[in-house]
């Protein structure tokens, strides 16, 4: 198996992605967020709701594929030192040198004088210490070890091959992630964590990660298929269809509620929908990206190396715009373009000119040395 690279280009779509949800978040209705504006749009609450559907679970089912993927091909040591300079390092800097911007900004609004280095000694302790963006980060390293201490032995195993290939498969492994999440739901719900970690989507993203590593033990989902387009068509018309119905659920059926109080009937279709969402919206995104991005060339390139710098720089950036911007009496439109424009000119022009070429700089982000 040689590079996949509409799957690298797909991982970057899906951090890149996250730049315009943060963006379109502030000015979202029905949904909470650190910072917002008073003017809310529906529009933008539809838009955010279907990147939120799909996006992370999609990221981590690449990330579980690529790390059977370089497991099997370099072996334990090769793995283990990549994950610890590759997601390690930009975790211990993104929690100290990021994360706390998100919280401060958020207890500025409510107390204006507010210094910035009292706040610090505040935050960094065990009841106020949060990820904020990094938290996607924080789970990975912990995936990452989690997949290095499971025998790998159990996605080999030759019980699988009594399941048939293709459309059971894919079935299988969506009823996995249906029942490891809805277990754990059972006993965990949605807001609770630990050390900054909110277990019942640590639980549901690790299940994605492991669906990740079977797809690639079982070339399936991920892998290069011949699609014919009336089945892509079908996919995406469940797939707009599952999404809307989620989002009524989400706003209907909130998962912070425990299970012993909720409708069991709406919370089993509630997590199903959870679930099922980005099967069936990154199965139409690799056809997607098999078709349009699988070629070799210089800004996908670019954008696959910056993608995760980028992403780690963008979101403290677009809070400062939508602390700044809230005030501003400009329309909802204006400021939602004028976000995503700032914070993606502001973040590629720190990349491009400071990160990109200085050593340190590149490993405290966690890409590669030249």
């Amino acid at each position: 198996m040689g590079r996949l690279v509409y799957l690298d280009n797909l991982r970057s779509f899906a951090l890149l992605l996250g730049i315009v949800f943060h963006a379109a978040i502030v000015y979202a209705s029905d949904i909470k967020y650190a910072i917002q504006d008073e003017k809310r749009s529906e529009i933008l609450s539809y838009f955010c709701y279907w990147i939120h559907c799909y996006r992370m679970p999609m990221f981590y089912m690449i990330s579980g594929f690529f790390s059977a993927m370089v497991w099997t091909k370099k072996g334990r040591a090769f793995y283990l030192e990549a994950r610890f300079k590759r997601v390690l390092i930009p975790t211990m800097f993104g929690l100290i040198f990021l994360a706390p911007i998100q919280y401060y900004l958020t207890e500025r609004i409510n107390n204006p004088g507010l210094d910035f280095l009292p706040f610090l000694e505040f935050f960094f302790t065990k009841d106020h210490f949060q990820h904020s963006h990094i938290w996607f980060l924080v789970d990975l390293f912990f995936f990452s070890i989690l997949y290095s201490l499971i025998p790998k032995a159990i996605f080999t195993a030759k019980i699988w091959n009594h399941i048939p290939k293709g459309i059971f498969r894919y079935i299988t492994l969506v009823i996995f992630c249906f029942l490891f999440v809805y277990l754990f739901h059972t006993q965990i719900p949605k807001g609770e964590s630990y050390y900054g970690v909110f277990k019942l989507t640590f639980v549901f993203q690790f299940s994605f990660f492991l669906a990740g590593v079977f797809c690639f033990h079982w070339q399936n989902i991920l892998f290069p298929k011949n699609n014919s387009t009336v089945k892509i068509i079908a996919i995406l018309v469940w797939a707009i269809l599952v999404f809307l119905i989620f989002k009524e659920l989400e706003i209907d059926d909130p998962l912070w509620i425990n299970f012993q109080y909720a409708n069991l009937w709406n919370r089993t279709l509630h997590i199903f929908l959870w679930v099922i969402a980005p099967f069936l919206w990154t199965s139409f995104l690799v056809y997607i990206f098999q078709t349009f991005g699988n070629k070799d060339g210089r800004l996908g390139f670019y954008l696959i190396e910056a993608s995760l710098p980028i992403y780690l720089l963008h979101h403290p950036m677009s809070l400062v715009y939508a602390y700044w911007v809230r005030e501003m009496p400009w329309g909802i439109w204006v400021k939602f373009i004028s976000h995503i424009l700032v914070v993606l000119g502001v973040s590629f022009f720190f990349y491009e000119f400071l990160i990109r070429k200085m050593k340190p700089l590149r490993f405290l982000f966690g890409l590669k040395s030249k």
